[in-house]
Formats: structure tokens, C-alpha cells, sequence
């Protein structure tokens, strides 16, 4: 099964990158409903198996979106899911927390969406879903959407009628800080487009990777929102090994818990805080209209 093709899935194509996550940086830039750099040629749209229903929950199974030559495929999404294509900034899906404002149908219905552009796009098509690992970071740093993204936003105001706004909302998450005795890294010296990370429980590792994409990692494991406020611009290389948070007792490790792990591998720290971070407010959704 694999994740929502939101931003930092680009990485995932260029870098063999392995790993969910989702980072809050400056506030997003408010709805202006930019023009998408490419428009599709069709859009089908059917509700998935109807007897399959979701629940509102960051647990619930996720379905599969993968990128075609011509366009993409969606099988067995929630409409939060695909909302997350069009305007997170993260592998990983909005959490419940994190979007607010969708109808009760929106919130259980799952759907399979087969949009396709015109034989003479799909070349520009493949650039926008083959962004450079440059671009991605660049994008991901800014929050700004991707040609990808906005065609994405375009399907969902066009057949959804989707209206959003963005607004900044206190949450429980944390910041990521230098900790006292400072970094235990040294800046890498691998380039930006041979950058790599990997994501297991218990072990994430990387090259040249800043310290806003480890934050957006680190969300993962910790269920909150992490913040990098180190304010270092640089990349690093790291190997972090952690005890998962809820694993059983009787679960024998030598590692320590994620918190520990952070401080005395990385030289940086969780500082537990509630924070203003980005929250996707709908205005108004409706089911979609006919093909």
C-alpha cells in the first residue's frame, strides 16, 4: 500500500527515500487558487467498494495513489487523503488535527479517481512528477505548492466544489532545538541531489539532509507536530536508533527512547511546547460531481 503522492513523496522517487511525516513551518500562503501549469484532459471519479467505510482516525489504512506516464491513479482514497495531495506538505496524510471543516460524508467515504492529461502534456507532466531533489527541498522548505499539487487543487475545486482557507491554530507539538554541548554532527558534505533517508521503526537515517526534513520525520514516531527551530540552514548526515514509543515492556532493546536518542546521537532536543502551526480550514466540499 502505498502513501498519498503529496510533496515529499517526489523525494521518494528520486532519492529511495522510506518514510512518512509531516512538518509545520512558516504558515502556508492563504488560498489564491493559483492556475495549475497543466490541465487535465479527464477526470473519472467513482465511489470505492460501497460497503467500505473509514473512520475519522491518523490510524486508519490509507489508500494507494501512484503516478502514470499520462496522469494519476487513486485507489480506495479518502477524500482527506487526496485533500492532502493538493495541499500538505508531507508524505503522510493531514491528521485528523490538522484539517477541519469536512461533512460527516466526507469523513467515511473513500473514492477511485483516474485523471489523465493531453497526449501532447504528458512530457511536461513527467517533469512535474519527477521534481529534482533541489526543487522538492526548495518547495518543501517554503511551503509552496508544486505544479503537481495545484493540479491536484484544480481536480478538487472542479468535481469537489472544495473551498479552503488556511489559518494558524494552537497545538500540542514540539520544537526541535540545539541542545545544551551543541550538535553531535558536522555538516555533510553530500550534495543535494545525492541526498538520501531512510525510515524504519527504531532507525532513521539520512545524508545531506536539513534539519526541517529530519523534524518532518521525527513527526512520525511522535505523533505531534515537530517544528524545527534550530534555525540551521545546513545539511547533515545521521543515524539515529530509538526505542519506539509504545512498544511492550517485555520487549527487550538496548536503545534508548526517541527523546534520549535525539540529545545524545544528533545533539539536539524535543523541547514539548504548544505551538500556532498551519491548520487547512474547508468552507465548503461536495460530493463529486458526475463523470
Amino acid at each position: 500500500m502505498l502513501p498519498p503522492k503529496t510533496l515529499l513523496s517526489r523525494a521518494v522517487c528520486c532519492i529511495a527515500v522510506s518514510f512518512f511525516g509531516h512538518t509545520a513551518s512558516a504558515q502556508p500562503a492563504s488560498e489564491t487558487y493559483a492556475k495549475p501549469p497543466l490541465a487535465w484532459a479527464s477526470i473519472a471519479i467513482h465511489v470505492s467498494n460501497p460497503t467500505a467505510r473509514i473512520t475519522d482516525s491518523d490510524d486508519d489504512p490509507g489508500g494507494a495513489s501512484n503516478d502514470r506516464a499520462n496522469g494519476t491513479s487513486e485507489h480506495n482514497m479518502s477524500l482527506r487523503e487526496i485533500i492532502s495531495e493538493g495541499y500538505n506538505f508531507s508524505v503522510f496524510p493531514f491528521r485528523a488535527g490538522e484539517i477541519s471543516g469536512l461533512p460527516a460524508w466526507a469523513r467515511t467515504q473513500r473514492y477511485d479517481i483516474e485523471a489523465r492529461v493531453d497526449d501532447a502534456d504528458v512530457d511536461a507532466f513527467k517533469k512535474l512528477s519527477n521534481l529534482s531533489i533541489q526543487d522538492t527541498l526548495a518547495a518543501f522548505v517554503a511551503r509552496r505548492p508544486t505544479g503537481e499539487m495545484l493540479m491536484m487543487q484544480a481536480l478538487l475545486r472542479d468535481r469537489f466544489h472544495l473551498k479552503v482557507h488556511w489559518e494558524m491554530k494552537e497545538r500540542s507539538s514540539f520544537n526541535l532545538v540545539t541542545a545544551k554541548g551543541g550538535l553531535r554532527l558536522k555538516p555533510s558534505s553530500t550534495d543535494i541531489e545525492h541526498s538520501e533517508m531512510n525510515f524504519s521503526p527504531g532507525h532513521i537515517s539520512g545524508k545531506g539532509v536539513p534539519f526541517s526534513f529530519l523534524a518532518s520525520v521525527l513527526a512520525m514516531p511522535l505523533g505531534h507536530t515537530v517544528v524545527d527551530a534550530t534555525g540551521d540552514p545546513r545539511s547533515y548526515d545521521f543515524d539515529l536508533h530509538f526505542t519506539p514509543l509504545n512498544t511492550p515492556a517485555s520487549t527487550t532493546s538496548n536503545d534508548p527512547d526517541i527523546f534520549t536518542a535525539v540529545q545524545e546521537q544528533i545533539g539536539l532536543k524535543l523541547q514539548s511546547t504548544h505551538a500556532p502551526v498551519p491548520i487547512l480550514v474547508i468552507d465548503h466540499v461536495e460530493p463529486p460531481t458526475p463523470n
